[in-house]
């Protein structure tokens, strides 16, 4: 599958999560989407079902997912967030 990950807009998104979401714990929930971060803000993670993206600083990140079927979901997601 072709990598289809725009950082800029993952962070964006994650801030929307952030900002507009449902806090639980130190876990924020939006539209289907979880976010969190690390102690220190430098390494962020968005999550939609089995599907997690690390965001780390310098723009650099770290996928995670059962099979291709739940990364493109989570591509599909963030990218219709991201629209509003």
């Amino acid at each position: 599958m072709q990598n289809e990950l725009d950082t800029k807009q993952a962070l964006k998104v994650f801030n929307l999560v952030c900002e507009k979401g449902e806090k639980r714990d130190e876990h924020y929930f939006y539209q289907g989407l979880e976010a969190w971060h690390d102690f220190d803000g430098y390494t962020c993670y968005l999550k939609f079902n089995q599907a997690t993206l690390t965001l780390y600083f310098h723009g650099k990140y770290n996928l995670d997912y059962a099979d291709n079927g739940e990364l493109e979901s989570l591509f599909k997601k963030i990218a219709n967030v991201a629209k509003g």
